[in-house]
Parts: structure tokens; C-alpha cells; sequence
């Protein structure tokens, strides 16, 4: 190799990250497992399970070094990933010291750093981690988190990266710790009903929409009002303009105590809005654990602000009476025994996600496609454009239905389409079984539709039930659910 170039190998491997064994080690791979209205992610250890977790996007720089001749190349191309960072729990890991972290283009194929974060020596992290959610702020990747010191009891606090990538990822110290109970001026630091361990954990962090520069978070604690009967509540504060380490106690919302929820260990709130708008926000949350009359289809609720009033407000009547996830979904499965969820908005789709708590076998993180009808959403397969589609028009591409009602006697699909393309439109039932293919062929730029006229490929109507629709094409998929009633 000439000297000019190995100067330029040398100069591009003195800019790439250097790995560590807990922090770049060689990533394992693994795929979704597939089911026909959600998929499942699961650590590539079959003993571990896989508990709270945080849901990201970002878009990264990432660098080739190509050698052309005598040549070396460096190329930077951005691409956007997925990312998954999760507390490792049973087994081996039933200590829960760890944090796994998953990355992948499309939520299908994933490669994982199994040893992505542990506990270490800081007095208020020494003994477990738990509950990580992420948020750039400031120019930087903030990865909050439940700390539990020796003595059992819970804190909150943070590290942070200047770029959140793959296994090159390097958490910057110190970890710092920014809120436990004695901040509020409800949370009961010691409840005897805990044997004395502070309870106050599973923070959740968005961009306060009302203060420039804030940012409000969610979390659970033991309140006093439930002190006998036991329990956790929401409670949020809000950080100074700017910061991430000075924070304000707002309170806690009196619709997620025990007296109403009747759940007896709320945990994992967090908040969305409708694409994103903030508008129509719910505060969602889960019944963890297996208490008595807990069957799995119950686990995740939700509750709704009153239009107009702030997220951050927590006046009884500004939210609504707590909603059961499934039953606002018609009864369909698709979150049967889903915990710690997460919703994710990204440019042109929303997803939900949980923990597969109720699972046989170890657990994993399962997610979902999330498709908004005016303030009201449905669940679908969580399809997506790969990152090697990052600036593609194909992007751009959305199903819907169009005047959708249960006892229509024909589907109509709108597709819009930012080119033309290849694509099928397929339609299969609760099980899986796909059930008739209205469409297979190009479709023109713009909008188009597509009629299904609910019968199956021998002529017959379809049974009652739900059904999803699924528009494949080259770099991704949409999907929309319908239900119909005969």
C-alpha cells in the first residue's frame, strides 16, 4: 500500500468510534417474529427477558472507507434507524444490571449489543437499572433512567452521547442523578407498604409544548393519599428552559390513583397526540404485574385531555375516566397482555409498543403500526421503508379507507402514491389467513382507489370479524384494520 494511502486509511479509522466488550462489542443479529397484526422483537439470548424499554428514531452519519485503485474513499451517507434499548431481566440476567440495545432499518431485521449499559459504582445506580427512554435535546441524546441504589430504593436520573448509533454508541459520564421523591410534594419517600423502599421510577420525557426549551416528565410514585390501600399515581414535573438537571414538581393526576384506576401497581405512563399534532393527547399506561382479576387483556389504559387543556395540567376534570386499550379496539387481541408501552411518531407513521408480559417463554418487546381515523386509532402490521430507501418518494406512500363503516357492503381503498409503483393489496383475517387480493399490479402516481367487495376468492361474503388490509411494495408495506358486522 502506498504511504498517501494508508495516510487516509489511518486518518478515517482515527475519526471511527473505538468499540469496548459492554459498549461495541460485535453485534449479534436476530429477526421480527411475525405475527398478522404486530411483530415481535426478542434478545438474541433465549434465556432473557425482556422488560421496560425505550422506542427511538434518528437519522445518523454513517461512514464507508471504499479502496479504488490505489485510492481510499471515504463516503458519508446518512440513514435512520430504529433503535431499542431495554432492561434484561430473567435467567441469568433476573438481577437486572443490564441494557440491551437494538438497532435495524425496518423493524424487521435487527442487530443487537447485548451488553449495551450496566450498573456501575455511582451510589444511586449501584444495584439495578431499569426503564430507559431517550430524547435528543440540547444537541445530544439523553438516555434517562430508573436507578436503584443498595438500599433498594428508586431515583431517576440521566446519561447522555452526542449521537446515539450502533454499537459505537458511547454513554458519556458522570450519570446524574436529577429527581427522586423528596423533590415532590406528595411522593412518599418510604412506604411501609413497601417495606420502606422509595417507589418512583419509569420516567417518560417529551418536549414541553407550552414552555420554549422545557421539557416535561412522567413518572409513577407512591402517593399519600393511597398510603394504606397501597398503590402508584402519575406524577409530572417540568424542567428549567434549556436544562435536563433542574426540575419543578407539577403534581400528580388524581385519574391514575388506585381509588379509580383500581390497578393496583400502575406503571410506565407516557403521553402522544394524534400524528403528532399535539392534539388529542392520551396518557397511557400499564397493570403490571399479575394482580387478582388480571387476565392479559386488560393491561394497557389510557385516559384523554380535554381539548384546549395543557399535558401538563393535572386537574381531575381536564382527563377522562381510564379506557381499556383492547376494549377500545373492538375486543381485537392484537395488545393481549402487552405492558411497559411505548408509542413512537416518526415523519408519515406512528407505532405502539409493549413487553410481551403475559407470554409463555421469555418476553419480548412487540409493536405495532398505529393508523389514525380522525382522532380514533386502529392497530396494524408495523410495516416500514427500509433505510436504504432513506429519500426515497416511495416514502410517501399511505392507505386508507375511505368512509369506512362495519356494515358497508364494499371496501373502498384510497392508495396515494408520490410515483408510480409496483404493489398488491392483500386482505387477511385475525388469524393470519389471507382472505382475498383485491389488487395486484402498477399503480399511477397520485391518488387511486381500489374496492373490495368483502367476498372471498370463491364468490362468497366474508364472515363477521376484523380483517387487515396490506399494500406491499418494494421497500415497504401499509397496512389499515376494518371491521365488519353482518
Amino acid at each position: 500500500m502506498k504511504p498517501a494511502t494508508l495516510l487516509l486509511v489511518l486518518l478515517a479509522l482515527a475519526g471511527w468510534p473505538r468499540a469496548s466488550r459492554a459498549q461495541g462489542s460485535t453485534p449479534f443479529h436476530t429477526d421480527s417474529e411475525i405475527h398478522p397484526s404486530f411483530w415481535v422483537y426478542h434478545d438474541p439470548d433465549g434465556d432473557v427477558s425482556v422488560k421496560e424499554f425505550a422506542f427511538f428514531r434518528n437519522i445518523v452519519a454513517h461512514t464507508d472507507t471504499i479502496t479504488i485503485g490505489d485510492s481510499v474513499v471515504v463516503q458519508v451517507r446518512l440513514r435512520d434507524l430504529f433503535h431499542l434499548i431495554y432492561q434484561r431481566s430473567g435467567g441469568l440476567h433476573i438481577a437486572e444490571t443490564t441494557f440491551g440495545h437494538a438497532w435495524s432499518p425496518d423493524l424487521l431485521h435487527w442487530a443487537v449489543d447485548t451488553l449495551a449499559f450496566a450498573v456501575d459504582t455511582t451510589w444511586w445506580n449501584r444495584h439495578h437499572v431499569w426503564s430507559p427512554n431517550l430524547i435528543e435535546v440540547n444537541g445530544r441524546t439523553y438516555m434517562f433512567y430508573t436507578g436503584v441504589d443498595d438500599q433498594e430504593d428508586q431515583r431517576i436520573g440521566y446519561v447522555s452521547t452526542a449521537v446515539l448509533d450502533t454499537s459505537n454508541t458511547r454513554w458519556d459520564s458522570p450519570r446524574v442523578m436529577v429527581w427522586e421523591a423528596e423533590n415532590t410534594g406528595w411522593a412518599v419517600p418510604d412506604p411501609p407498604i413497601y417495606s420502606g423502599q422509595t417507589q418512583f421510577r419509569d420516567c417518560f420525557l417529551m418536549k414541553d409544548p407550552e414552555n420554549a426549551g422545557c421539557l416535561l416528565m412522567y413518572f409513577e410514585a407512591h402517593d399519600s393519599l393511597d398510603l394504606v390501600l397501597g398503590g402508584l399515581v402519575v406524577g409530572v414535573a417540568r424542567s428549567d428552559p434549556g436544562s435536563v438537571d433542574t426540575w419543578h414538581d407539577l403534581g400528580y393526576f388524581p385519574n391514575t390513583l388506585r381509588s379509580v384506576t383500581n390497578v393496583p401497581q400502575l406503571e410506565n405512563p407516557h403521553v402522544f397526540s394524534v400524528n403528532g399534532t399535539g392534539t388529542h393527547v392520551r396518557l397511557m399506561f400499564s397493570n403490571a404485574g399479575s394482580p387478582p382479576g388480571e387476565n392479559g387483556h386488560t393491561t394497557l389504559r389510557f385516559e384523554t385531555l380535554a381539548e384546549g387543556a395543557s399535558p401538563a395540567d393535572t386537574t381531575r376534570t381536564n382527563w377522562s375516566q381510564p379506557v381499556i386499550l383492547e376494549q377500545y379496539l373492538n375486543n381485537v387481541p392484537t395488545t393481549f397482555g402487552w405492558s411497559g408501552s411505548e408509542e413512537l411518531h416518526v415523519p408519515g407513521a406512528d407505532y405502539l409498543a409493549g413487553f410481551t408480559a403475559w407470554s409463555a417463554g421469555s418476553t419480548g418487546i412487540a409493536f405495532a403500526r398505529l393508523s389514525w381515523n380522525g382522532d380514533n386509532f386502529t392497530l396494524g402490521a408495523p410495516s416500514v421503508t427500509s433505510v436504504d430507501e432513506y429519500r426515497s418518494p416511495l416514502r410517501g406512500v399511505s392507505l386508507a379507507l375511505a368512509e369506512w363503516g362495519p356494515h358497508a357492503r364494499a371496501a373502498t381503498f384510497l392508495v396515494d402514491a408520490p410515483a408510480e409503483l409496483r404493489a398488491r393489496l392483500e386482505v387477511f383475517d385475525a388469524q393470519g389467513r389471507r382472505i382475498a387480493t383485491p389488487f395486484e399490479g402498477s399503480l399511477p402516481r397520485g391518488r387511486s382507489t381500489v374496492t373490495w367487495t368483502l367476498t372471498t376468492p370463491a364468490g362468497g361474503p366474508v364472515a363477521s370479524g376484523v380483517y387487515f388490509a396490506r399494500l406491499s411494495f418494494a421497500g415497504g408495506e401499509r397496512s389499515v384494520q376494518l371491521a365488519i358486522a353482518r
